[in-house]
């Protein structure tokens, strides 16, 4: 009898795998459409572009986004079913010897690029798809509408991630002194390969901080006493810990 038992329980177990097989290969394959499944994936490179006292200064950064749902059987609401992600580093330009302005990243990262070139997120489903599909095949560069902008950032000391600090968009010069103003923020769809080492030669910190937040607290507080520095962790600023 228990050599029965465990008879069946293999060929459940087999069953099982040769599911998760069939719909893991119905999934990385194309036709992952005839069952729901939509994914998008794209280069998407963000520059910085900056007035100084002494001339304009530019910096950019490639990542990698997409977006995508699962099929309406899945189970869950459409939220629900919605996947967004990102990955990559932050777009930063040094203003000034030793002081950098830094475009941290968000899991809004991919909606932005959809509003920027192709317009509002909808509930429809089809105009989703439609605008996802044309999104993916474009290769463009526009400015990044005012209400699209990424929150801009500044570090009072470089070396000590509990400095950061926001950044007025509109007001460079209460963070850098007089004469700086941001003059665009520019997106690209682009062939152009995702960045990579860059940023961690500025952040040299940064990957000691993926497992806790800027001020040095392992968890986020709402009563911290440096709330900006407690709400960021090296994640904000990259996501692969190199």
């Amino acid at each position: 009898m228990p050599q029965a038992a465990s008879t069946g329980a293999q060929s459940r177990h087999r069953r099982t795998a040769a599911v998760a097989l069939l719909l893991a290969m119905v999934f990385l394959l194309p036709g992952g459409r005839l069952i729901g499944l939509y994914n998008w994936s794209w280069n998407q490179k963000l520059e910085l572009r900056v007035m100084t006292p002494d001339g304009a200064v530019s910096g950019s950064s490639v990542m990698r986004a997409s977006y995508g749902f699962r099929p309406e059987w899945w189970g869950w609401g459409d939220r629900g079913r919605s996947i967004i992600g990102h990955s990559g580093e932050a777009a930063f330009v040094e203003v000034a010897p030793g002081r950098y302005l830094f475009a941290i990243m968000s899991q809004n990262d991919p909606k932005m690029a959809y509003e920027t070139f192709i317009g509002p997120i909808t509930t429809s489903r089809e105009e989703r798809i439609e605008g996802f599909d044309r999104l993916y095949r474009l290769r463009e560069t526009r400015a990044l509408p005012r209400e699209l902008y990424p929150t801009l950032v500044t570090f009072r000391d470089i070396n000590d991630p509990a400095s950061v600090q926001k950044v007025d968009p509109d007001d460079l010069e209460a963070s850098f002194g007089a004469g700086y103003r941001l003059n665009a923020i520019n997106l690209e769809i682009t062939d152009e390969n995702r960045t990579s080492g860059r940023l961690n030669k500025i952040l040299t910190w940064v990957n000691e901080y993926y497992d806790k937040r800027l001020d040095g607290d392992r968890y986020g507080y709402l009563y911290s006493k440096n709330r900006f520095a407690n709400s960021l962790s090296a994640g904000s600023f990259n996501t692969e810990n190199e």
